[in-house]
C-alpha cells in the first residue's frame, strides 16, 4: 500500500484498549482517518479523544463484533461518513486459560471462537466487498505466536489463534491477483490484560520470565505490515527460532521451548530484559 496514510480510512476493532488502542493512535499519528469499534462506549470515547488530539478525524461506533447486525451497522456508518474503507485491523478478541481436562474448557473454546474468530469473520465478510469495489485495501488480522505453536493450559486460546492464522492464509489466497493485501500478526506475550487471569505458575514456561512486548511495539508492526505489504509478522523476531523448530519437528519445537525456560538463554536472545508479564500488569493496573 502507498506509504502515505494521510486521510486513509482505517477501521480498528477492539480499539478501546491494549493493542487496538495503540494501533488506532499509531495510524492517527500517520494522518489516517479512523473508524473505531469496541463494546465499551466509555473507553472508546477516551481513545477517540486521544486520536483527535493527534489531528485525526474519528468515527466511534460501539460494536459487538459477534453480532452480524451490529457489524453491518458499523460498516454502513463508516461508508455513510467517509465513503470508503482502506484498512481493516481485526483486533477484537479474548483469551482464556485452563487445562484441557478442566470443566470449563469447552465453554472457553466456544467463547474464544465467538469473540476472536467469528467476530473477525463477521467484520471481514462485511468489509471485503467494499475493498473489492474500490479495487484496493488491506486487512490485518491479529493472531499470536500461539497461532503457530501451542502451549499447555492455553489450549482454547491456541486452537482459536491457529484458526485465525488459517483463515488469514485462506483469505490472502482468495484475494490474490488484485490490490487487496492480507497480513497476519503473531505477537508473543504482550503487556495487555488479555491473559492476566492466568496465575504466574500457569504461564507456559517460555513466557513465565519473558519481558512482554508493549502494545506500541505491536502497533508499529501493524503499520509497517500494511505499508510494506507483509504477509506474516512474528514478534519479537527471535520467536521465529521457536516457530522454525516447530515447523521442522514438534520435538525440536519442544526442545527450543524448554531451552527458553532458562532465563540466561532467554536473555541472550533478548527475550528477558526487564519485568515479567505479571510484574508489568501489576505496575500498570489500567492495561
Amino acid at each position: 500500500m502507498n506509504a502515505d496514510f494521510t486521510h486513509k480510512v482505517v477501521l480498528v476493532t477492539g480499539a478501546s484498549r491494549g493493542i487496538g488502542r495503540a494501533v488506532a493512535l499509531a495510524f492517527a499519528r500517520e494522518g489516517a482517518t479512523l473508524v473505531l469499534a469496541a463494546r465499551s462506549a466509555d473507553r472508546l470515547a477516551q481513545v477517540e479523544s486521544e486520536a483527535r488530539d493527534l489531528g485525526s478525524e474519528v468515527l466511534s461506533v460501539p460494536t459487538d463484533v459477534t453480532s452480524r447486525d451490529a457489524v453491518a451497522a458499523l460498516v454502513d456508518a463508516a461508508m455513510d461518513r467517509f465513503g470508503r474503507i482502506d484498512v481493516l485491523v481485526n483486533n477484537a478478541g479474548i483469551g482464556k486459560v485452563g487445562a484441557i481436562e478442566s470443566a470449563a474448557f469447552e465453554d472457553d473454546v466456544r467463547q474464544t471462537l465467538q469473540a476472536s474468530l467469528f467476530g473477525m469473520i463477521n467484520v471481514t465478510r462485511r468489509v471485503l466487498p467494499v475493498l473489492r469495489r474500490q479495487g484496493s485495501g488491506a486487512i490485518v488480522n491479529m493472531s499470536s505466536v500461539m497461532g503457530r505453536k501451542a502451549f499447555s493450559r492455553f489450549g482454547s486460546y491456541a486452537i482459536v489463534m491457529h484458526a485465525v492464522s488459517a483463515f488469514s492464509d485462506s483469505l490472502r489466497q482468495e484475494v490474490a491477483g488484485g490490490d487487496i493485501q492480507v497480513s497476519v500478526i503473531h505477537p508473543a506475550l504482550t503487556a495487555t490484560d488479555l491473559l492476566k487471569e492466568a496465575e504466574e505458575a500457569e504461564m507456559p514456561p517460555p513466557f513465565r520470565h519473558m519481558t512482554p512486548l508493549s502494545s506500541e511495539d505491536v502497533a508499529r508492526a501493524v503499520v509497517v505490515a500494511v505499508r510494506r505489504g507483509r504477509r506474516r509478522v512474528v514478534l519479537p523476531r527471535t520467536a521465529n527460532m521457536l516457530l522454525l523448530g516447530e515447523a521442522l519437528s514438534p520435538r525440536v519445537g519442544d526442545v527450543i521451548a524448554t531451552a527458553l525456560t532458562r532465563r540466561p538463554i532467554a536473555r541472550v536472545l533478548g527475550m528477558s530484559r526487564g519485568k515479567t508479564y505479571h510484574e508489568t500488569i501489576a505496575s500498570h493496573p489500567s492495561l
